[in-house]
């Protein structure tokens, strides 16, 4: 019990010993802002972003923003490119229902030779479905990649979420 006792007073002094040093501490932050008061402050380009992330430093700070207008980007053409992506994702359409063909005759085979073996003895294997299950594992996997792969190039080059739907 001595030993709380001991460690809660403990805490409160050292809690009053910082308590004692906030003046200290407004007065120092305080001549800190008034060093610094003149001084511009350092805005960033883009230009000093792409020099930053190839490694190097900007050679210098520039004391003046300059007035270099951005350079204008040429207007998008929103119907071509809504027509063009229109047309993406019917062909990727076509290409994910010939996948989900594929898929739905191998599960059909599946079920019927489950069915079939049903009938006859449990004992012996049927090698058929096997193969049968992780064909059907590969087509769903690829459909997935094709679909992802599908999205991931849309969004990459600005295609609008509507347009590949």
């Amino acid at each position: 019990m001595r030993l709380v006792v001991f460690f809660l007073c403990l805490t409160v002094a050292s809690a009053a010993v910082y308590a004692l040093d906030l003046p200290s501490l407004a007065r120092r932050e305080r001549a800190r802002r008034s060093a610094h008061a003149g001084k511009p402050a350092r805005s960033f380009s883009d230009d000093d972003l792409e020099r930053y992330r190839r490694g190097r430093a900007p050679d210098s700070v520039p004391t003046t923003p300059t007035a270099a207008p951005p350079p204008v980007a040429a207007p998008r053409d929103l119907t071509r490119e809504r027509v063009y992506w229109r047309k993406e994702a019917q062909q990727h359409q076509r290409e994910v229902a010939k996948i989900e063909a594929n898929l739905r005759r191998l599960e059909w085979r599946l079920n019927e030779k489950r069915s079939r073996r049903r009938s006859r003895e449990w004992l012996t294997e049927d090698a058929a479905i096997g193969l049968l299950e992780d064909s059907i594992r590969a087509l769903s996997e690829e459909r997935r990649r094709l679909e992802e792969g599908f999205r991931e190039r849309a969004r990459k080059e600005g295609a609008l979420p509507g347009w590949v739907r």
